[in-house]
């Protein structure tokens, strides 16, 4: 997300926005400036933009979260159909296999590497 950008002739101080308030408002209705940034101790403390822009930017926002919920929730349904009840009977015998077999290969390269080890130490040992 980009930071928002502003020029020097939409900043006032909030001083200025005290007392020249008509005149910023007038500004900002006549959209000789787009939005006026309130600066408070030299930073940015507020924007003032006309009405009817916050009215779009609400209605872009609303539907933007809306579709983002939507998508949420299509998601959320998708995981909630996909239960451990829904593995057939077939498929579970089917990943016990797989299992026991990665289970049988570890345990006989496990069985080679200590015969090759006890080789090994046998040999340092007669030396």
């Amino acid at each position: 997300m980009s930071l928002i950008q502003y020029t020097s002739d939409e900043m006032f101080s909030a001083t200025d926005l005290v007392r020249k308030n008509k005149y910023i408002f007038d500004k900002i209705q006549s959209k000789e400036i787009q939005k006026a940034i309130i600066l408070r101790d030299g930073k940015p403390s507020a924007i003032i933009f006309d009405f009817t822009e916050y009215e779009k930017i609400m209605k872009e926002y609303l539907s933007l979260k809306s579709n983002t919920t939507g998508k949420t929730s299509d998601k959320i349904e998708k995981i909630n159909k996909i239960g451990d009840n829904e593995i057939s009977q077939d498929d579970f015998q089917i990943a016990l296999k797989e299992i026991e077999k990665l289970s049988a290969n570890s345990e006989s390269k496990f069985d080679n590497e200590l015969v090759e080890t006890n080789q090994k130490l046998n040999d340092f040992w007669e030396k």
